[in-house]
Parts: structure tokens; C-alpha cells; sequence
């Protein structure tokens, strides 16, 4: 299996003809699953619209662990004097 950078690198080596058509069919495996249409996002963000909700990452950050670090910051402690 190829990792991204190894598709990336080897899509840099295309031709711009090539490139193209790999962009348009990227474009058009986004627009739509198989037997329906579907609208692409318009607008400046529209290719990270188009890319919203494709990847996963084990990151966490505050946001999903925002119980244990609210229960931190709220916890009473007896260092007040």
C-alpha cells in the first residue's frame, strides 16, 4: 500500500494532461457516490468542504477530552488561603 506522500510524489510526476484528469476524477469521486448526484461546495473553502469528514486521527485535543480537563480546572483544591 502507498502512502500519501508516495501518491503525491508520483502524482507530481504526471503530465499536466494527466494531472488534470486525475484532479477531475478526484473531483468527481467527491461529487458523487454511485447512483446519486451530488452538489460540490462552492466558494474558497470548497475543496476543504469537499474533504470535510474523509480522515480520522488518534490526535486528541482539548475539545475531546474537555470533561477531564473542565473537572481539572473547576476541582476545588485547599490551596486557597
Amino acid at each position: 500500500m502507498h502512502t500519501i506522500e508516495d501518491i503525491i510524489e508520483q502524482a507530481h510526476r504526471l503530465s499536466p494532461q494527466d494531472r488534470r484528469r486525475l484532479i477531475d476524477e478526484l473531483q468527481d469521486s467527491l461529487a458523487a457516490e454511485p447512483g446519486e448526484e451530488r452538489l460540490l461546495p462552492e466558494g474558497p473553502y470548497a475543496r476543504s468542504l469537499a474533504f470535510a469528514g474523509t480522515a480520522h486521527t488518534d490526535f486528541t485535543d482539548v475539545s475531546s477530552d474537555k470533561y477531564r480537563h473542565l473537572a481539572e480546572a473547576y476541582a476545588v483544591t485547599n490551596d486557597r488561603r
